[in-house]
């Protein structure tokens, strides 16, 4: 199947360093998921594999492996072998694999529902199970108790809760930071529809991402409001539906569903938005032209949202600092350093509970997009849609990792409006 001739070419993954009895291997992670099988490979094995990159042959990639490790060469045996395993995982992006892919997005586009890509490991699957551990994230020390189940807004403050910002941390790192959006939710919302900003961490072109599929989670099916996206894509003059293969296994719609399928006594309904990068914003030479593609979807929400005569709220699916080895810092993340982050996710706080979004968006240009805060669109979103108000911070957390060395920061926040 190979041979010195051949050009192999691996597609697009993350190599996350991890430690084991004090040597460094990495972990490769298919951001797609289409791989079968996940691989690890020592420092030699992952430079062996950076060489196939569709412009080296076998017979270069030897001879660059010699010159990296002093003459060592190789015999064709092993990195046939090495490919061999690639391709039989889908790591190598050739015509098996193009069969392959082609295949997976075909049955899922035909698909009238997003199957629940995470249950079962991320959270539990069985409905009965599912129920109970999210019960006790909310009788978590860390977490905001029971809510007493039913509304308790304040009437004399007139003011709205507009929308709440909840982490999309793996549920078993920290289950109870959710409850405090949450109970807040549940206690201060009559919502009928939620509309999800979430994040399209596997790419994407469209600033905004969304589907018409219903969604299925242990407790049932959240159906979506086709009538929304409908009015919303003419609003907008555009097809936001056109890269539906991003909600395919994206987390940050899903580990929502769970908690207002077990919290809602009524029917409700969700509009799942995953957000593009601000990052083109900054680009001068096509800033013009994606100011004004943003401006234009943002304000056609908007329009849609004062359209379509439902109770609705916003929640923003988001996580904040993304910082150390595996998001590709040269260095661990400290103690120290974890107390600094920490100081510069309040900063952002206070910025975002004025609804500045001028401000914010200075920020997000001098701080948030080094420090890879995912949050940056979501939020300048629901700034840009609020006219007047507060947001109040509830829950905040950090997930320092042992093994990459490596830090996640997230919150809790509730956005009032009036």
């Amino acid at each position: 199947m190979f041979d010195n001739n051949s050009y192999p070419r691996m597609r697009f993954v993350e190599a996350i360093p991890v430690e084991h009895k004090k040597q460094v291997f990495f972990y490769l992670r298919d951001p797609l998921e289409i791989a079968t099988a996940p691989l690890v490979f020592s420092p030699p094995e992952l430079y062996l594999v950076t060489l196939f990159d569709g412009r080296h042959s076998l017979h270069d990639v030897k001879l660059e492996f010699g010159r990296k490790f002093r003459g060592v060469m190789l015999l064709d045996e092993q990195i046939h072998s090495l490919l061999e395993e690639l391709d039989t995982h889908y790591y190598l992006d050739n015509p098996r694999f193009q069969q392959y892919i082609q295949k997976i997005q075909k049955e899922f586009h035909q698909s009238p529902v997003r199957k629940a890509w995470h249950a079962g490991g991320s959270y539990a699957a069985e409905p009965t199970q599912l129920k109970k551990q999210i019960d006790e994230f909310y009788t978590h020390p860390n977490g905001a108790g029971i809510p007493n189940g039913k509304l308790t807004k304040d009437k004399s403050t007139q003011q709205t809760l507009r929308a709440i910002m909840v982490p999309h941390i793996d549920l078993r790192v920290d289950g109870p930071c959710y409850t405090h959006a949450y109970r807040t939710l549940l206690e201060q919302s009559d919502a009928e529809l939620f509309i999800i900003l979430g994040v399209a961490h596997s790419g994407g072109e469209g600033f905004f991402i969304t589907t018409d599929k219903d969604f299925e989670t242990p407790l049932g099916t959240v159906e979506t409001d086709r009538e929304f996206l409908e009015r919303w894509q003419q609003n907008s003059g555009q097809n936001l539906s056109v890269e539906e293969w991003a909600h395919r296994t994206e987390h940050s719609i899903e580990f929502q569903l769970p908690f207002l399928q077990h919290g809602l006594k009524r029917p409700f309904k969700i509009i799942p938005v995953l957000c593009g990068s601000l990052e083109p914003l900054l680009l001068d030479s096509e800033k013009a032209r994606n100011w004004d593609e943003i401006e234009n979807l943002i304000e056609s929400l908007q329009k849609t949202y004062q359209q379509q005569g439902k109770r609705a709220a916003f929640i923003l699916s988001v996580d904040l600092a993304h910082m150390g080895p595996k998001f590709g810092d040269p260095d661990p993340i400290t103690e120290r350093e974890a107390g600094q982050i920490k100081m510069a996710d309040h900063n952002m706080f206070d910025i975002v509970s004025g609804l500045d979004r001028e401000k914010f968006f200075e920020m997000v240009k001098e701080d948030l997009l080094d420090r890879r805060v995912d949050a940056c669109s979501a939020l300048y979103t629901l700034l840009s849609l609020m006219n007047n108000g507060k947001g109040e911070l509830l829950s905040y957390g950090q997930n320092l990792q042992p093994d990459t060395q490596s830090l996640v920061s997230y919150a809790s926040m509730a956005f009032y409006e009036g």
